[in-house]
């Protein structure tokens, strides 16, 4: 019921192992860490994010981020850093999972590569289609268990300029069920068949990035036009499409200063054909909206947009407000039958690589009815 994409929500402040990331602390095992890995080759930068989550479904658990960030060629300064990056996690629920993700630059940024793997199952709560056609709230869910497998892997050549264009080839494995007969008979009944279900799935892609930092921008434009396309002819067990383009836009506000940036976001996904749950526009999972728990609202078509103001107040310390709204929607065609669902948020930024400008995200969001608090790596879009 996840795309994989799992948002870690927290209710810790901070970590103390994120502060030893800066030169200016240091008796800590992490420096320790980094210190040994610098001392092999300079040109590595390691962070590592330990800490208790929560979110409103999965409840409780612990997570582990570890994160290198490199070149692959120390003379091409061109190209964005590379980076290795790896998510544990488990919760009370008994729901666990491992992944990894590499990202490529090289060639003078004329090349650009990912590579992601994950493994895992999770117990979530299943709250049913198109609860954002109603005014009238709904709190009512079944539980759901799922087990997955995924990988991914993208390839992106520079056209002209700042335009990329390439291929992603998808590969995914889940199994859906209830945790008893009665949630199993709920997601039937709802159109989400149960059972195994496999993703072969070809995806075109094409990028616009002229951002000035990729960890923390300031100034530029990064989008991205995403087109996936599954096919039984690929091994899929169904055949669905499913477009997501997004656009982002970053500004400094201030002369001769990146104290101050104005950002903003605008994303929209549709979909048409015999979908699998995973695919569906899921409001609050992977789409950049925060305060509500992924699941709530859910149906063929999303579309959003946010604006966040952030500051940087000390070295390696910045604020961020932000406040978007959005809708879940069936078709163009019953877009005005959806309510909107407005959200809002403070943030705090921690530079835990300063050469990078690669900083720790803490969130607080407030959605209609409901709110999280939520921890990663990078800024929020």
């Amino acid at each position: 019921m996840t795309r994989f994409s799992i948002s870690l929500l927290s209710l810790i402040a901070c970590s103390t192992s994120v502060f030893a990331q800066n030169k200016i602390i240091s008796g800590d095992s992490i420096v320790f860490i980094e210190k040994t890995i610098r001392k092999i080759d300079k040109n590595f930068n390691f962070t590592i994010l330990p800490g208790p989550v929560y979110n409103a479904s999965s409840k409780i658990g612990f997570a582990v981020l570890p994160m290198l960030v490199y070149r692959l060629d120390k003379k091409d300064s061109l190209s964005p850093t590379s980076s290795t990056a790896a998510l544990l996690y488990y919760n009370i629920n008994g729901s666990w999972m491992v992944a990894a993700k590499q990202n490529f630059y090289w060639n003078r940024d004329k090349w650009r590569g990912i590579i992601t793997f994950g493994y895992g199952q999770f117990y979530q709560k299943f709250f049913g289609l198109g609860r954002d056609t109603a005014v009238i709230y709904n709190d009512s869910y079944v539980w759901a268990h799922e087990k997955t497998f995924t990988f991914s892997t993208t390839c992106y050549r520079k056209i002209i300029a700042g335009f990329y264009g390439g291929l992603e080839y998808n590969y995914s494995n889940i199994l859906l069920t209830g945790t008893d007969t009665t949630g199993t008979d709920v997601l039937e009944n709802d159109g989400v068949p149960t059972g195994s279900s496999i993703g072969s799935i070809i995806t075109p892609t094409f990028v616009w990035d002229n951002r000035d930092n990729i960890y923390f921008s300031s100034k530029g434009f990064y989008s991205m036009l995403n087109l996936r396309y599954s096919d039984k002819f690929f091994q899929s067990t169904r055949n669905y499409f499913v477009m997501t383009a997004f656009v982002n836009g970053y500004h400094t506000l201030l002369p001769n200063s990146k104290k101050l940036t104005l950002a903003w976001r605008v994303f929209y996904q549709g979909s048409w054909g015999n979908l699998s749950y995973n695919e569906l526009a899921n409001y609050g999972d992977a789409d950049g909206v925060l305060g509500y728990t992924p699941g709530k609202y859910v149906n063929n078509s999303e579309l959003n947009g946010q604006t966040e103001i952030r500051y940087d107040i000390w070295k390696f310390i910045g604020v961020a407000g932000f406040i978007g709204t959005g809708k879940i929607f069936p078709t163009l065609m019953t877009f005005g039958q959806s309510v909107w669902l407005h959200f809002a948020g403070v943030g705090l930024y921690l530079n835990v690589i300063p050469s990078q400008n690669l900083r720790m995200r803490l969130n607080l969001a407030f959605g209609r009815g409901d709110f999280g608090f939520y921890i990663g790596l990078g800024q929020l879009f």
